[in-house]
């Protein structure tokens, strides 16, 4: 498979989760993978650089400017270009509304907003200068409908969303595409905590809510980015790709 041949595309929160899954199948399809994360690539990357075109990763954190600035300058300097970049650094919440203290707040939107942001802007002027790029950011369908007691992080992916929008109006004649994808629950480390015995009731109602009755896997998202990523996806910019099992589709009743 070579859908990503020759490509360049570097990758936020590739440690773990949806950014690894990520990182994975794009190796597989043939594109030059580096890594960003504010953990260590850990044992399971030795399987993207077994299979990809070329490999790297770096090490930093996506809310310091100056560690999304030093890993861009590299990458260029290393490749000459950057073809992709996906935002998946993200983090979850828990707390309701008058529940949510401001460092808690703060900490949210600055992952999962700021940080999606300075890679972006960064990695666009690259992309401006080639006259070409894909950009799709990992948001969520938690930024879409509205759930009790998640209020930090469904703000910071309805953020994502509309920030998204505007990237899109701002880069497109530049050749530059920006999407994201909107997924529902998936088995990740984001949603360990589901899986302990006293979360058990929550993790089933969750699991309901998706048509499918499932959490999605990692590798069922990544797929869909990969989508988005490639020139398969040409005519598409400034769309939410949702892709949860049917969460948002709606309700099977028992008749």
């Amino acid at each position: 498979m070579s859908r990503l041949k020759d490509k360049v595309a570097l990758i936020s929160g590739a440690a773990s989760g949806i950014g690894h899954s990520t990182a994975l199948r794009f190796a597989e399809e043939g594109a030059a993978v580096v890594g960003f994360d504010l953990n260590a690539a850990g044992e399971g990357w030795q399987a993207i650089a077994a299979c990809a075109a070329d490999c790297d990763f770096h090490t930093g954190d996506v809310t310091c400017e100056g560690d999304v600035m030093a890993a861009v300058e590299q990458v260029t300097a290393k490749f000459g270009r950057i073809d992709i970049l996906v935002n998946a650094a993200g983090v979850s919440s828990y707390g309701a509304t008058t529940d949510v203290d401001e460092e808690e707040w703060d900490r949210v939107m600055n992952i999962n907003v700021k940080g999606s942001f300075l890679f972006a802007k960064h990695v666009a002027r690259v992309m401006q200068q080639q006259q070409s790029g894909s950009i799709v950011h990992i948001a969520s369908v938690e930024g879409m409908d509205g759930i009790n007691g998640q209020l930090s992080y469904g703000t910071s992916k309805g953020a994502v969303i509309q920030m998204t929008r505007n990237m899109a109006a701002d880069l497109a004649q530049s050749g530059v595409r920006v999407n994201c994808v909107c997924p529902g629950a998936i088995e990740t480390p984001l949603t360990a905590a589901l899986r302990d015995d006293s979360m058990k009731a929550i993790k089933q109602q969750m699991e309901a809510e998706h048509l499918m009755g499932r959490f999605g896997e990692p590798v069922e998202i990544a797929n869909a980015i990969l989508f988005l990523a490639s020139d398969e996806a040409s005519f598409v910019t400034g769309h939410p790709l949702v892709v949860d099992g049917g969460w948002t589709a709606g309700t099977v009743l028992a008749l």
